[in-house]
């Protein structure tokens, strides 16, 4: 980013400035005139300080002048060698999308339909010029009074080009890049459309889809948007879908919000329409047109991008950084919940200290928590495939709730090898930690030496137990399920830390109860059992 900004009066190329239109992490923008009056926008880059801004530039430069369409913006001049390094495009009278929304509401019938297929154009003529914008958002959305124009494409690249973003990360708005992109995917032309799917629904509910923030790119990773009751909802839905196949073209799109076509259930749709098929086939949508002519409006996807095995993906705007943690294990057809790692680690370091007070208490309660995580997974995945062959309905919570018993004895007959396997293990290794103990192997004969090696031992013992039923035979579902509920509980970062805070003040109130002298408890035994002394 430049360095110095300029002051209205400053001149620069031949061009005054007049004000500033904005600023980001690649540049800044002013409305400048030139030397016949006439106004401009020009976007400014330090190029001595910032070789990575200079050289987006010029290829938001070389982006512009490959493109003839007029939802795209002209170059007017550019200077691209010397250390004050701008480009100069046309001036698009009006405001962003997103400023336009926020102040009249969200856009409706063939005004909607319209902006939508303006910036299907300006994307359509990009692609066909080799070029992906990257960050199709509605802040990057000018509404002229000809119509929207599509503008910023300073992370445009050709598929050719080398990336510029940092390896890692991923340069674009939070809440508008697409999920396989997030996952670690190279931004191609279907993250493009998928990104124009996401401006289009902000345009239609003047709300971001999936928010904004890391809320935003959780949200986005499961697919969570609320589907208004508005006419071409359906069909917008299914273009913001993690599965590539299903998405419907831009074309598509937009014939659906002018009635030109709906999405039917897989039920009502001949052999010869492609359609979802989810894991089990029994599931899945269709984007039918409604006549025959509108059938030669057919999707638009490609295969142009990479599936990307990355165990941690990072995601990037030009203010802040995510770092999005990613399952060690794929599951077919499931939509894996965001992993909260380090306060499960901490709770789970909170059980096992419990057990050096109560350990017969604490295996229970580690037992029942094991139990209801899985019934959460059994559950909420019951929802989803229902929702998958039926369509959503307003009763499917509902019905699933009533249905938790079920979904309780299911769980509880799938976790008994893990349960049999981890019983075993936890009370075998917490005995032979309470015999070294005992026997002096691991620790003095001191009093106090002989409470913490039994304290240590229990916990130890504890936390085997919760090893082997996170990890040990068929316990994917209780770890996805354990996982459901702590972003239930932990919907944010911050909040995650305020758990895992009180997780460590958990642990410190039974470390103390050990100092002070207190004797594990054996209820529901009277006393300590036999086979472990």
């Amino acid at each position: 980013m430049a360095r110095r900004t300029l002051d209205p009066g400053a001149s620069i190329g031949g061009y005054v400035v007049e004000r500033p239109l904005g600023a980001g992490g690649s540049g800044q923008v002013y409305l400048v005139r030139d030397g016949a009056g006439l106004a401009a926008a020009l976007k400014r880059v330090d190029a001595q300080h910032d070789e990575v801004a200079a050289e987006r530039l010029r290829r938001e430069v070389r982006a512009l002048m490959a493109i003839r369409h007029p939802a795209v913006p002209r170059v007017r001049d550019a200077e691209l060698e010397e250390d004050e390094t701008f480009v100069v495009f046309e001036f698009i009278e009006g405001e962003s999308l997103a400023l336009e929304v926020a102040e009249r509401g969200p856009l409706e019938g063939e005004d909607l339909a319209f902006c939508a297929e303006r910036i299907a154009g300006a994307l359509e003529a990009a692609h066909a010029a080799g070029l992906v914008h990257r960050d199709v958002t509605p802040s990057n959305v000018m509404m002229s009074p000809d119509g929207a124009v599509l503008i910023d494409f300073g992370l445009s690249h050709r598929e050719d080009d080398d990336r510029l973003t940092r390896e890692g990360l991923v340069s674009g708005t939070a809440g508008y890049v697409a999920p396989e992109v997030i996952d670690g995917a190279e931004p191609g032309t279907i993250a493009d459309r998928w990104s124009w799917a996401a401006t289009v629904a902000y345009a239609m509910t003047g709300d971001a889809p999936f928010g904004t923030g890391n809320s935003a790119i959780r949200r986005t990773l499961q697919g969570k948007w609320k589907v208004p009751d508005l006419p071409g909802a359906d069909v917008l839905a299914a273009a913001l879908d993690r599965d590539l196949e299903v998405r419907p073209g831009m074309r598509d799109v937009i014939a659906a919000l002018r009635g030109a076509t709906t999405v039917l259930p897989r039920e009502s749709v001949p052999a010869t329409t492609v359609m979802e098929n989810s894991a089990d086939g029994s599931g899945g949508t269709a984007v039918l047109p409604v006549d025959a002519a509108s059938a030669q409006n057919g999707g638009d996807a490609d295969d142009d991008w990479d599936d990307a095995d990355a165990p941690e993906s990072r995601f990037r705007d030009d203010f802040e950084e995510f770092v999005l943690p990613t399952s060690e294990e794929v599951v077919e057809d499931v939509e894996l919940s965001p992993r909260r790692p380090f306060l499960v680690a901490a709770w789970a370091i909170a059980a096992s200290a419990g057990a050096m007070l109560a350990p017969v208490i604490a295996a229970a309660v580690i037992t029942v928590t094991a139990l209801v995580a899985r019934t959460v997974f059994r559950r909420s995945e019951a929802i989803r495939q229902t929702r998958a062959r039926r369509g959503e309905r307003r009763m499917d919570a509902l019905l699933h709730t009533v249905g938790v018993p079920w979904h309780v004895l299911r769980a509880l007959v799938e976790m008994v090898p893990s349960l049999l396997a981890a019983t075993v293990m936890g009370i075998g290794i917490g005995a032979l930690g309470w015999w070294l103990v005992s026997s002096g192997a691991a620790a003095s004969d001191a009093p106090d030496d002989q409470a913490w090696g039994h304290a240590i031992a229990l916990a130890i013992g504890a936390l085997a137990f919760i090893g082997a039923l996170w990890w040990g035979l068929w316990s994917w579902k209780t770890r996805e399920g354990a996982y459901r509920i702590t972003e239930a509980l932990a919907p944010t970062t911050g909040v995650s830390a305020a758990w895992i805070v009180v997780a460590f003040i958990v642990i410190a109130s039974f470390a103390v109860a050990i100092y002070v002298g207190a004797d594990p408890w054996w209820w529901p035994f009277p006393q300590m059992p036999q086979a472990a002394g």
